[in-house]
């Protein structure tokens, strides 16, 4: 382990607390679990296993760091010492700000007075999360896109008492294990989930109007839209087309007739629920999913992300 990076514990043995404590061991630092059930552990580092498998297989790991990089991972059911003498405890477990609030302060009360608590939240607010902190200044949070061993954007919210150090530290540990940490202001979404919820906004009212179809929609994302992305933001895109055509009769006549339904269950969203039609975990939601495979849509999914990382590294892959 690197003498710069802390010992570090991620609370809850979930995919998420899994992939972040492989990322972490990935990039040098000793890590250790935190679950209230000793099965949940055993099947998390059967988890990171697979995970660290799958990177080796296509290149992003060495197959022979495998023994080194898994035995980062220690895993332990007691709270107290899974945190004693931890640098950085980072929680992973429900959206549900009682339940965070509550691990989270279980922790702070055996973790050491400088520890960075965090948070892997994609929506709720730091300032309420840290409300219930002894030390509110010594939280941040780093919410990691699933799945977190793979993607390299890390989002940094500090909350309205969290203390600069906090956010360095956390940044910094970040950069040192191979994630590029952005600081977003502490509103609802961030910034990564915002952007996901205009978009599904935007698509989900036209298709509930029944003008365009999911299909087309996932279409003009993935190999239309998305294609450039990686090379051209939103503000990139608007210098290059010319601020005067943004502003011109026509871009103002779409940003006119955008959706801004403030209420997800006034779009086909509501009209799946209220058919018990959730997505994946129930086998359907706007795709049939007993009809379409969702482990070998995810593999799809990695496989994909695992391109971008090689190309983003400066690496060749098959086109």
């Amino acid at each position: 382990m690197s003498a710069d990076l802390p010992q570090c514990c991620v609370l809850g043995p979930g995919t998420m607390g899994a992939q972040i404590a492989l990322s972490l061991a990935l990039g040098g630092a000793r890590v250790t679990l935190w679950g209230r059930r000793v099965e949940a552990l055993d099947d998390a580092l059967v988890r990171c296993g697979e995970g660290f498998d799958f990177l080796a297989s296509h290149g992003l790991a060495a197959a022979s760091a495998r023994e080194a990089v898994l035995g980062r991972i220690l895993t332990d059911p007691d709270m107290k010492t899974a945190v004693e003498g931890a640098g950085f405890v980072i929680e992973a477990v429900a959206e549900d700000l009682s339940i965070k609030q509550a691990l989270l302060t279980e922790a702070e009360r055996s973790a050491g007075q400088k520890a960075i608590l965090s948070s892997t939240t994609s929506a709720i607010s730091a300032s309420e999360i840290q409300s219930a902190l002894t030390r509110p200044e010594n939280f941040c949070i780093a919410h990691y896109a699933q799945p977190a061993h793979l993607v390299e954007l890390v989002e940094v919210v500090p909350g309205t008492a969290t203390r600069q150090h906090a956010t360095s530290t956390t940044t910094a540990l970040l950069k040192a294990t191979g994630k590029t940490p952005v600081t977003c202001p502490d509103i609802p979404g961030f910034l990564w989930a915002r952007i996901q919820h205009a978009v599904l906004r935007e698509f989900a009212t036209l298709v509930g109007q029944g003008k365009v179809t999911p299909e087309a929609c996932d279409t003009i994302l993935k190999v239309g839209y998305a294609s450039r992305l990686p090379a051209m933001g939103a503000f990139e895109h608007a210098d290059l087309a010319g601020l005067d055509l943004i502003n011109s009769p026509a871009a103002k006549a779409v940003w006119a007739d955008l959706s801004n339904v403030s209420d997800p269950s006034e779009t086909p969203v509501g009209q799946l629920m209220a058919q018990d039609r959730l997505g994946m975990k129930s086998g359907h939601g706007f795709y049939d999913w007993k009809d379409r495979d969702p482990d070998a849509f995810k593999t799809s999914r990695d496989e994909e992300i695992i391109r971008r990382v090689k190309i983003n590294r400066g690496g060749r892959v098959e086109l």
